[in-house]
């Protein structure tokens, strides 16, 4: 009775730990929207410019402004046209 119980322990602790792991802060570069972007003005070297995960975890997703992707966290890169 009291191996089982210490395994149901082990086990909830083991849950409730793995879950609470997954929080990240999102970083202000990642929270700003395509249409916050498109209204600042970028310098002109980067007014052409697009730029994307390396990952492409959102997909083909560009953005305007170098950052960092807010799925993987990871520097976008410049896009090639």
């Amino acid at each position: 009775m009291k191996k089982n119980l210490l395994i149901l322990t082990f086990l909830l602790l083991t849950i409730s730990f793995t879950a609470c792991k997954n929080d990240k802060k999102e970083t202000p570069e990642a929270t700003k929207t395509e249409a916050t972007q498109a209204k600042e003005t970028p310098s002109s070297e980067t007014a052409m410019a697009e730029y994307q995960c390396p990952m492409k975890c959102e997909g083909e997703k560009t953005y305007h402004e170098p950052g960092k992707c807010p799925k993987c966290n990871m520097d976008l890169k410049k896009v090639e046209k």
